[in-house]
């Protein structure tokens, strides 16, 4: 690939998470949720062969994280999350040389490289959860899955985004009449769960597609929803509210067993 800017989600879901993101000579990985044989068969997928200059934790749940240790001793980078994850995770990574972890304070910004990152609070049942905004010249691209509700200030952070990641996690139907235990659908539909199809639309009204080429739906559960009850939930919201007759942006659902379409500009 020799474009200059390229987004990718590998694996997106409860099964494991992991997403690319490269700038000119930077590229990053936010979350480690996959076997880095999966996350090595993803990168050869999509043809990219640059090397790795970090990897993000977003938060200490085990599908974002459980891996974090092999990347690190494989590639042979900084992991960078924030305090209260790294000590929710550190026990269960294996050795970990901590001078090459690099703590920050949720609510930050920095750079690794090329690329400028914008750490936010996100709302979900973890230690300190982070969304992020990446700064690539004049570029934006936001992430914020696993988002318990519709969040004024999270809206606020991923405004004026050319590439949106956002949580589309259950259809509150399936999951209500679904297998899951009643403690487990009362976690996901709670103000620190995860999003539904139509939470995940009524967030996207709030912002300013301006700019916007691409919304992925990301983290969809694999027993409470389907790629195309989340697409049709979505875009018949948006469609009613008169959405994509003021704004031209495709909208995509990230896979959770495959790299999904990469969005490159």
């Amino acid at each position: 690939m020799s474009y200059e800017i390229i987004f990718c989600p590998l694996y997106s879901g409860s099964s494991g998470n992991v997403i690319l993101i490269s700038y000119k000579d930077t590229s990053i990985l936010v979350d480690a949720g996959v076997s880095f044989r999966k996350l090595t068969c993803a990168l050869n997928k999509i043809g990219f062969n640059k090397k790795i200059d970090a990897i993000l934790l977003s938060h200490d749940h085990s599908d974002h994280v459980k891996c974090a240790g092999v990347y690190f001793r494989k590639l042979n980078v900084p992991i960078i999350t924030n305090h209260k994850t790294w000590e929710a995770v550190k026990n269960s990574l294996g050795k970990v040389d901590e001078r090459n972890v690099h703590l920050i304070e949720t609510g930050t910004s920095f750079s690794v490289g090329s690329i400028g990152i914008e750490t936010f609070s996100i709302p979900h049942d973890a230690k300190d959860p982070m969304g992020f905004c990446f700064y690539l010249g004049r570029k934006k691209i936001s992430i914020s899955t696993d988002l318990g509700h519709v969040n004024e200030k999270v809206a606020q952070k991923i405004d004026f985004s050319d590439i949106i990641l956002l949580e589309s996690n259950h259809d509150i139907e399936m999951l209500l009449t679904g297998p899951y235990p009643y403690y487990l659908k009362q976690r996901i539909k709670s103000d620190i769960g995860h999003l539904s199809n139509e939470q995940a639309a009524q967030m996207i009204l709030k912002l300013n597609l301006e700019k916007t080429k691409r919304i992925y739906l990301g983290h969809l559960s694999e027993e409470n929803n389907h790629p195309d009850v989340a697409l049709m939930t979505v875009k018949s919201i948006l469609k009613e509210k008169g959405v994509f007759e003021s704004f031209d942006f495709s909208l995509d659902v990230a896979q959770r067993y495959q790299p999904s379409l990469c969005s490159v500009l």
